[in-house]
């Protein structure tokens, strides 16, 4: 494996939405996690992209529960902090994590949990709000 970097940390933030919420991941949520990976990382191209992909799986995999699963999504989130200095980006980082729990048009609880702590792990607390129905959950910047 590669060292793990920012992209990594990236790309593991939105596995995680899409898998430790519901335990799996749907076409539709690859989709969303590619597409919004070019949104915030425009340079990486397809190839790095699944190398980072399969990294972040098996790094996945290998934490084996739960825990230490969210703790790597903690960790990943504060990277992401450092990585993303400004609000505008940290606001597209929550959206797209939004974007993702929703692609499978249902909000599970946990999905709910986890872009709450992005908000509050990115300190965006005071610069955006969540709108959740079952089906959708939107992000809107406050002015």
């Amino acid at each position: 494996m590669s060292d793990w970097t920012n992209s990594h940390d990236l790309v593991y933030a939105f596995v995680c939405v899409s898998f430790l919420a519901d335990g799996e991941v749907d076409e539709s949520e690859k989709e969303a996690m590619r597409g919004n990976v070019k949104v915030m990382l425009p340079d990486m191209g397809d190839d790095e992209y699944h190398q980072v992909e399969k990294e972040v799986i098996d790094k996945f995999i290998a934490l084996g529960d739960e825990t230490s699963r969210f703790g790597q999504y903690g960790s990943s989130l504060s990277a992401i902090k450092e990585m993303f200095s400004s609000d505008d980006d940290r606001y597209k980082v929550i959206k797209n994590l939004a974007y993702i729990a929703r692609a499978d048009q249902f909000i599970h609880e946990n999905e709910m949990k986890m872009v709450e702590q992005a908000v509050t792990d990115l300190d965006m607390e005071d610069k955006v709000s969540l709108v959740k129905t079952e089906s959708t959950l939107f992000v809107d910047f406050k002015s």
